[in-house]
């Protein structure tokens, strides 16, 4: 099972895709539609000064395309915006490097560069596309820009431009084509630095969040393989601690101060925790969890989770009407990580239900430990017997120790 959901994931990834693929056609139209407005504008009264009055109004063309597509940009028609720009450059590109720049021995043709671009900005603005129109536009505007480039094909007519003009067009044609190729790499490798940007912040903050849920071991595991998992250990303790009346406090506090109070004692007890070198497992209401040698092993578990419980009673005594009842076990159990959506490091077994039970039958304010975690710290605490204790879930009676105050 994965650490992340893959629908979940593949949801994130893909909208951001759309986002930034929709952003970049928006660019790339409106960009495109004020150079063909301008360019248009300029050859037209350029040729309507020499008089060429045909060919400037044929220049009124690239004006017209600007303007249709700003017009479906801001109507949100941008497919259709995208497909009359490309259908409608292709059809005057093509026309222009056939009837009117024809090529000569002195001047070669240039009106043919510009399909250099817009091929390039047919793939990157019709990539969602079926295949025929994605790959159709791009490969006819280089097959077209190839043959234009090889031969001398042109049709001589009285729409052609006659040299004397051709030689200063053919330099705006070519540094106009270059900079429109130019400005589309831009808008894309602009994209492709924003994406690598949003997936490293991403990265970061992902990291830090499963590190901040995970044991460190854990943490490491989990982003190296993804994979959810249940090992057993031989040698640890579990400790829960339980506010003594919580339900009581509840109801004579109003929420946001119960809240702050639970954030203010949970808080300090993960600092103790930590600098213990321990793990916390779990909160569940007013109960707080931790467990010694797991995930790694410490065979010390037993004396350090009582150390932690002492630590935790003088942090409870620092909060006016606040108690706790402590319980610890020692054994075996198995401990892994759970769930899809909601995934969590728990721990499993009998020496679980014995440390809960340890907790729900102790006393007010004091610590109280099974026979086995006794049996691995009597000789570093003191502790006062109490026998003939009945555990729920198990047979008969049982010993079980209080530890003696200090």
């Amino acid at each position: 099972m994965k650490l992340i959901d893959d629908a979940a994931a593949a949801y994130m990834v893909l909208h951001d895709l759309r986002t930034t693929h929709t952003r970049r056609v928006r660019v790339m139209v409106i960009a495109s539609s004020a150079l063909l407005i301008l360019i248009g504008l300029g050859y037209g009264v350029f040729f309507a000064f020499q008089s060429e009055w045909l060919i400037a109004a044929a220049e009124g063309i690239l004006m017209l395309a600007g303007i249709v597509a700003t017009l479906l940009v801001s109507r949100q028609h941008l497919r259709a915006a995208s497909i009359w720009l490309a259908s409608i450059l292709f059809v005057v590109i093509v026309s222009m490097a056939s009837f009117m720049d024809l090529p000569s021995a002195d001047i070669p043709r240039s009106a043919h560069h510009f399909l250099i671009p817009l091929a390039v900005a047919t793939y990157l603005m019709l990539k969602n596309e079926n295949n025929w129109l994605k790959h159709g536009f791009p490969v006819a505007c280089l097959i077209v820009t190839v043959f234009f480039a090889g031969t001398d094909f042109g049709m001589s007519t009285r729409y052609a431009v006659p040299d004397s003009v051709r030689a200063g067009g053919t330099w705006v044609n070519n540094f106009a084509a270059m900079g429109i190729l130019y400005l589309l790499v831009h808008i894309f490798v602009g994209d492709i630095n924003r994406m690598e940007s949003y997936l490293h912040s991403a990265n970061n903050r992902f990291v830090t969040m499963v590190s901040g849920m995970f044991p460190k071991v854990i943490a490491e595991r989990l982003l190296a393989s993804g994979e959810t998992f249940a090992e057993r250990h031989a040698n640890c303790s579990v400790l829960f601690a339980d506010i003594v009346g919580f339900t009581g406090i509840t109801e004579r506090m109003s929420a946001e101060a119960l809240v702050k109070m639970l954030s203010e004692i949970f808080s300090r007890f993960d600092r103790c925790v930590e600098q213990s070198g321990l793990t916390k497992i779990k909160t569940i209401g007013d109960a707080y969890m931790v467990a010694a040698g797991v995930p790694e092993s410490n065979p010390d578990h037993a004396r350090v989770l009582v150390a932690l419980a002492q630590e935790m009673l003088a942090v409870a005594h620092d909060f006016e009407g606040i108690d706790l009842r402590i319980g610890i076990a020692s054994g075996e159990l198995v401990a892994g990580v759970i769930g899809q959506s909601r995934q969590v490091f728990d721990v499993w077994g009998d020496v679980v239900n014995v440390a809960s039970r340890m907790e729900s039958h102790g006393l007010p304010g004091r610590i109280q430990l099974s026979e086995s975690s006794h049996a691995l710290t009597k000789d570093h605490f003191d502790f006062e017997l109490r026998s003939g204790i009945t555990i729920k879930g198990k047979n008969g009676t049982h010993n079980v120790y209080l530890l003696c105050p200090a």
